[in-house]
């Protein structure tokens, strides 16, 4: 059964890679629960301290305030010492797992997570019976037209049903990320290459820790076991990491062509202007324009208008705009206006839209 908006329960989720967000944000929401999302542990710390949450689920490993740090704040303030916190992380060991619940977690989530993994939490620690909302229902039972359906997705060394089902079915959304996956992950392999010329193996591990989560999360499953089995091996032994490091490389690039032959074929066909934006469909160019112009003058002036411009653009992102519209509204929100610049003009190519760059300067 669904859950009206004045009794789901109200879930922060917190964890500075955009697409995990996403994922966790669109589980959610069809389990019934209200999600809301945070970066890191900072600005968790502030939602917490300014709102009301039956649940807060958290990755450990973030920049700014990771995840332990939050908890242990929240535990030492006797007004949250009853908040339900879960960790969210890529461990792979129980005794990682009962390192997490000594530090004062309440429970523990492996990524990749699924539905299923939700659900249980919130039975357990929000509300009994929210999980019985409406999880199987098909958002698209006919897609609109240009937009992909999975039959066209063809990813070798990719488990695209166990990818589909962590957006719940959204195959638009799920496309997205995908794109927004070959981004981040060739971003990833630039670091680590440079990390390895410096170097710095506590880097790479950060790295490659983060890789594992989201690669899990989107259906990598060769990336995903690849890096499950190289992460002990360099905490293990210096002496072979170059080797496994080597490995690795090849899975990434093998990944990366891979998602680069599949956005031939994946990227929608019809001109955007076509497609009039609503949920699950393509976005609505000429709506976007204006909207994106004006947000992008305030980002430019570093007025916080620019947000709630920004909220004004949403509606006419569609499926294929909503990982990016989470990475853009979390700089805004935490007043980071050069990375929310940057955000908005990646964003613009990406739908080929020229705003009017004279109309956004002042």
């Amino acid at each position: 059964m669904s859950m009206s908006q004045n009794t789901a329960p109200r879930v922060l989720y917190v964890d500075d890679e955009a697409i995990n967000q996403c994922i966790a944000t669109e589980i959610l929401l069809a389990l019934g629960a209200v999600a809301d999302t945070a970066s890191d542990g900072l600005q968790a710390l502030h939602l917490v301290r300014t709102g009301h949450y039956a649940l807060l689920i958290s990755d450990v490993e973030m920049p700014v305030m990771d995840g332990t740090a939050l908890t242990h704040i929240l535990r030492h303030d006797s007004r949250y010492q009853g908040l339900p916190i879960i960790a969210c992380t890529a461990v792979s060991t129980n005794e990682e797992e009962k390192k997490l619940m000594e530090q004062g977690f309440s429970a523990v989530i492996r990524k990749p997570f699924d539905a299923d993994a939700l659900r249980d939490v919130l039975a357990r620690f929000a509300a009994p019976g929210v999980g019985e909302a409406d999880t199987d229902a098909a958002p698209f039972s006919t897609p609109p037209t240009g937009v992909p359906t999975e039959k066209d997705i063809h990813l070798p060394g990719f488990s695209v049903p166990d990818g589909l089902a962590r957006v719940m079915g959204n195959v638009p959304l799920y496309v997205s990320l995908l794109f927004d996956f070959r981004r981040e992950l060739a971003n990833a392999s630039a670091d680590i290459r440079r990390f390895r010329q410096e170097g710095d193996m506590p880097a790479i591990l950060a790295a490659i820790h983060k890789l594992k989560g989201v690669s899990g999360n989107v259906g990598a499953t060769e990336l995903y076991a690849r890096i499950v089995d190289t992460e002990p091996r360099l905490r293990e032994d210096a002496e072979t990491a170059e080797k496994h490091l080597d490995t690795l490389e090849r899975y990434v690039t093998t990944t990366l062509k891979a998602l680069a032959e599949a956005e031939k074929t994946l990227a929608p066909t019809e001109s955007p202007h076509a497609v009039q934006s609503e949920e699950g469909e393509g976005p609505n160019i000429d709506k976007l324009r204006p909207i994106l112009t004006e947000t992008l003058r305030f980002i430019r002036q570093h007025d916080t208008a620019a947000r709630d411009a920004f909220e004004e653009a949403k509606p006419f992102l569609g499926a294929f705009g909503k990982a990016e519209a989470f990475d853009i509204q979390q700089s805004l929100d935490s007043f980071d206006f050069d990375k929310a610049e940057s955000s908005i003009l990646h964003l613009a190519r990406t739908l080929e839209l020229e705003l009017e760059e004279s109309d956004a300067l002042f």
